[in-house]
């Protein structure tokens, strides 16, 4: 929670108007890349918070936060190789943020609430089956600016608990993924670290 606090209050400084410049932050970053900029700023706030943990510094690494615990390193690390970061042997917590899939024919407006619009079941989505130890977040729009407002945690997922992964249709500058299941859902809420119900209208 503490961590989360931290990135809420980042993401309303980054949407203050900066002098001569006329520009909103939010107006212009589209809705998957600010979901994933979210879950980076938290993962390196935990790994900032624990002595034993440390950000990932490779962009393709799993998971996002390491386990040193135990090692004594004092944040170095440069004991290890780039494939110990492409796959952790001791391996640590992957972060993973969502705004919510919006339900069909709802009507939405950019930067509004979402909490009426969304599916009741949360979806976050991978590009591999492999993720465990995730801690899921859950962010929204409060006065038009983006924050996290729940967060879950789950160390027993199962590669049935993602989807198949999905290959980007010829011509989509999207990437390969696969996305939680209603049972990793199930297992994710059984976790919830913590929420605030004042924007939050979703039943766990």
């Amino acid at each position: 929670m503490k961590a989360a606090e931290k990135v809420n209050a980042h993401l309303v400084n980054a949407g203050r108007p900066i002098d001569g410049l006329d520009l909103d932050l939010y107006d212009i970053i589209d809705l998957r890349m600010l979901s994933g900029l979210i879950g980076e700023i938290y993962a390196n706030e935990v790994a900032s918070l624990q002595s034993d943990l440390a950000r990932n510094p490779d962009i393709d690494g799993y998971p996002d936060i390491l386990d040193l615990s135990g090692l004594d390193l004092q944040g170095d690390l440069s004991s290890f190789t780039k494939q110990d970061f492409l796959k952790f042997p001791r391996g640590g917590l992957e972060v993973k943020n969502t705004f919510g899939v919006k339900k069909s024919k709802s009507v939405w407006t950019e930067r509004e609430c979402r909490s009426a619009h969304i599916q009741n079941v949360l979806v976050w989505k991978a590009h591999h089956r492999q993720t465990n130890n995730l801690i899921a977040l859950q962010s929204n729009y409060i006065n038009r600016i983006p924050q996290i407002v729940a967060g879950f945690f789950a160390d027993d997922l199962q590669e049935n608990d993602w989807t198949e992964k999905q290959d980007p249709k010829e011509g989509s500058t999207m990437t390969s993924f696969c996305q939680t299941t209603r049972g990793a859902f199930e297992k994710l809420t059984r976790g919830l670290m913590f929420s605030d119900p004042q924007f939050f209208q979703i039943k766990y």
